[in-house]
């Protein structure tokens, strides 16, 4: 027989308070918890006072939670001077939803004579071109579906066209945009924009000049009047442009053009950045390509949903997840990597995370996150690909291809946890992993509180120390922060986890609430769909002993085990994975030709 034990609910239930005043205090009451024993079945079976500690602790959880939220879940507002920090040799200001000017940058200042907090009629406009700025603002505040726009303005005399390039600014508290983003072509071109071009793309000397006059707001038939040749010339020099720069139209080729004008050589080196670990400055089209800005997509529900690419737009598509973690982005040699292999990734960004709306908190997210999978893959017009899924997001892209399965070729794990029944792979992993997993298992009601505090935890103490907390079990991990150049994007990654306008406690409760009930029905229904895994031998959420229980209960699943790689493996060996990746949507690719 089981012999009982007995534990003091009032020492956990204090240091419930002791989070809610100090998120930090969050490690020490892991510690208690998992030490009491609350954190597997068998363990909780064979506590005296199980029921009377649960009724104490449920009792002041919801007090606690109140706490937490008011220095947690403060609302600061956008950080304006940041989104403007990118534009400094442009004239860009922000404008809100009454059309009044509330920040603006040196650039506008001088080309507008633009002061803040003012109405945009008295910007120092014509009046038609003062209507047509009005008219299409107030469209962009009441057309969320449309969130970026090209106006072209004609400025009278010597200053000639300019184009203003509008983007809706939303943030996780309303569904409609708050402001919006002005940013214009009221600059001159830099040499160094030419040689950027040149570099990156193979444009010739004449072709770099139908850029500038397409950035300038020419048409083809100005182009062709200003360079002295026929239109017919013109449109074959802009079809050209169009493949090398694999643009699908001549507002994709000015889009890109605007992100690659930080090039100078003269520029401030102590501008401020919108995304942490951001460069200041570009230093080439590779770095463009790293910290190029997330698109977004609104759904048929009203929800906006923000997704990321990287590799050339004409690669071989295959769908990647972000894990908890936030992974959208990659670093230098990976993004080189993808676009020598002919890679296209896409990342959705799922609800809650970043700027992606969040699901209603009584949603199926399993259903919801299929659903914006499918409007995401139909919005890119992709037929078929391969599904490419880190840690517990397995669970997505199962589901998925249960539903879909001629859409899905083949399911990539990496670091993939499948389904297992009982608790013994809890006692392998480390004790941030065994907190929250076991917890949305055995105390659910628990984890949205603990989620709460552990987004505070990592506001307060920065993403890398949460990250060692979080991962001290594996060496290979902790030993990215040596790369400085992969820790500003592991940093930007974690500003869609927890930034200054994000909190993904939401998402991720939902999320474990449903990854950590017995789903393996999702893998046995999904075993159509070609399936394998490389998992890390330094992976904190799981053992070898994990890994031999996978085999077990998923015979079907070709699983490959890499000794020296932990949870964040596709960073530490994206040499071993992306080719694997590429092949798979190539092999894709070949399917639907």
């Amino acid at each position: 027989m089981t012999k009982s034990t007995d534990i003091d609910p009032d020492n956990i239930v204090d240091q419930l308070y002791d989070i809610a005043l100090d998120p930090e205090s969050l490690d020490t009451f892991i510690e208690a918890w998992n030490a009491a024993g609350l954190d597997t079945s068998a363990a909780r079976r064979t506590i005296k006072s199980i029921d009377a500690f649960d009724d104490a602790y449920m009792a002041h959880l919801k007090r606690a939670e109140t706490f937490l939220a008011r220095g947690a879940d403060v609302d600061t507002g956008p950080d304006l001077a940041a989104m403007l920090s990118p534009f400094d040799d442009l004239a860009a200001f922000i404008i809100d939803q009454n059309l009044q000017v509330v920040a603006s940058n040196a650039g506008a200042k001088h080309v507008f004579g633009m002061t803040d907090n003012v109405d945009i009629s008295a910007l120092h406009l014509p009046p038609d071109m003062q209507e047509a700025l009005t008219n299409t603002m107030t469209h962009v505040f009441g057309a969320p579906d449309q969130p970026d726009r090209l106006l072209r303005l004609q400025f009278p005399g010597e200053r000639g066209p300019a184009l203003f390039q509008i983007r809706a600014l939303v943030n996780g508290a309303s569904p409609k945009p708050q402001h919006a983003l002005v940013v214009t072509t009221q600059y001159h071109w830099q040499a160094a924009l030419g040689d950027t071009l040149e570099d990156a793309f193979k444009l010739t000397g004449a072709e770099q000049g139908v850029v500038r006059a397409l950035v300038e707001g020419m048409d083809t038939k100005a182009i062709a009047a200003e360079r002295g040749t026929s239109e017919g010339t013109v449109r074959g020099q802009i079809k050209s442009i169009l493949s090398k720069m694999n643009a699908r139209s001549q507002s994709e080729v000015i889009r890109l053009v605007l992100s690659l004008r930080d090039v100078s050589q003269n520029a401030s080196a102590s501008s401020q950045v919108s995304i942490k670990g951001q460069p200041a400055k570009s230093a080439n089209w590779l770095d463009d390509e790293v910290w190029q800005p997330f698109k977004t997509l609104i759904l048929p529900d009203g929800r906006k949903m923000d997704y990321h690419e990287m590799g050339p737009a004409n690669g071989a598509p295959i769908l990647l997840t972000h894990m908890g973690y936030g992974m959208a982005r990659w670093h230098h040699p990976m993004i080189k990597l993808a676009f020598q292999l002919g890679l296209r990734v896409i990342v959705p960004i799922r609800a809650g995370y970043g700027q992606s709306d969040n699901l209603h908190p009584k949603a199926d997210v399993l259903e919801s996150t299929r659903n914006d999978t499918s409007a995401l893959l139909d919005h890119l017009h992709i037929e078929k690909l391969p599904y490419a899924c880190q840690g517990n997001d397995l669970i997505f892209a199962a589901d998925y291809a249960r539903h879909f399965p001629d859409r899905i070729t083949e399911i990539a794990g990496i670091c993939a946890r499948p389904s297992l029944p009982g608790d013994l792979h809890y006692s392998g992993m480390g004790k941030w992993h065994r907190f929250f997993l076991s917890t949305a298992r055995h105390a659910p009601h628990l984890l949205h509180f603990t989620a709460k505090a552990a987004v505070a935890m990592a506001k307060r103490i920065g993403p890398f120390e949460m990250f060692r907390q979080m991962n001290k079990k594996s060496p290979t991990d902790l030993a990215m922060a040596r790369d400085a150049e992969l820790m500003r994007v592991l940093t930007a990654n974690a500003e869609l986890v927890a930034g200054k306008t994000t909190n993904v406690a939401q998402a991720y409760t939902m999320e474990l609430l449903a990854t950590e009930v017995d789903w393996s029905h999702i893998m046995i229904k999904a075993n159509d769909t070609k399936i394998w895994f490389i998992n890390g031998g330094e992976d904190p959420s799981v053992d070898q002993a994990t890994i031999a229980e996978y085999r077990e209960v998923y015979p079907w699943i070709d699983i490959e085990v890499i000794p020296n790689a932990g949870q964040m493996m596709i960073y530490q060996r994206y040499e071993t994975i992306i080719p694997r990746l590429a092949a798979a949507a190539k092999a894709a690719q070949a399917i639907q030709t």
